[in-house]
């Protein structure tokens, strides 16, 4: 049984001719686009557009399939239905073994799955959902996890280098060693998050909120020089090391200083 699925149609949404610069691209004006890479002509006939997105959507764009014949088959399923909202639907299998990379996995449906040591380099998983993942050691350097949810996911030592985790869910989550360096986690969901020892060095967490008194974020151990803070809000747990060498940690009233001075001031420091 097919384990690819649809959603409703997204609403349509039009492009401008400037979108396209490259040789042999789609260059007619304000049509309205439909679905993955289809543009609607004047006659209402969807034509492909390859240059539409950076990301991959075909089987050959795998680099390594999963070493598990079920994971595989979720794969090829997805790949084989075409409709414009169709998704991989992977929840509960095992993954482990893949190079997903630069594959468009936007809204997939990934919770209680085994992907660790998986690479998603370049993946747009914007969406989707990782709650209770395993992802110990994937990587996901420069993958787009825009509103991804990954509710209590286990991602130690996971790489997000220069990843896109704008408002992703990551409450309950195990990030403990991760390096999320350049990383962007803007107005992210932060409650309960276990990032002890993890490099945050020149990451964005503008607005974020990082828990609260009774579920207040684990940064013990962070790196954070050259993180930014603007409009953070919730409590958290220290020390954490904010100058480049990582020598000089703050805790308690220093660290909640440190943080006002980073425009955060409503970020306590519980421990």
């Amino acid at each position: 049984m097919a384990r690819s699925s649809s959603r409703n149609s997204p609403t349509r949404s039009l492009v401008d001719r400037t979108s396209f610069s490259t040789p042999g691209a789609c260059r007619r004006a304000r049509w309205p686009i439909s679905g993955r890479g289809s543009l609607i002509d004047r006659s209402g006939t969807a034509r492909w557009c390859s240059t539409m997105s950076k990301y991959k959507r075909a089987s050959g764009d795998v680099i390594r399939w999963p070493d598990s014949p079920d994971a595989r088959e979720a794969l090829e399923e997805w790949f084989a239905d075409t409709s414009a909202t169709a998704y991989l639907s992977g929840d509960f299998l095992d993954f482990r073994g893949a190079d997903l990379s630069r594959l468009d996995l936007i809204g997939a449906y990934l919770a209680n799955s085994h992907l660790v040591g998986v690479r998603f380099e370049e993946a747009n998983l914007g969406d989707a959902n990782l709650s209770n993942a395993e992802l110990q050691g994937a990587d996901f350097s420069f993958a787009d996890l825009a509103k991804a949810e990954m509710v209590g996911c286990s991602a130690g030592k996971a790489l997000f280098r220069s990843a896109r985790l704008f408002a992703v869910q990551l409450d309950d989550a195990v990030l403990e060693g991760a390096d999320l360096r350049h990383a962007i986690l803007n107005s992210a969901k932060l409650y309960k998050t276990d990032l002890r020892g993890a490099n945050l060095e020149l990451a964005s967490l503008r607005w974020c909120t990082l828990g609260s008194t009774s579920m207040p974020t684990v940064l013990t151990g962070a790196r954070m020089f050259g993180s930014q803070f603007e409009g953070a809000k919730g409590a958290v747990v220290g020390p954490v090391l904010v100058d480049e060498g990582a020598t000089r940690a703050l805790g308690g009233a220093e660290l909640e200083a440190w943080f006002s001075g980073q425009g955060a001031e409503h970020v306590q420091v519980v421990g």
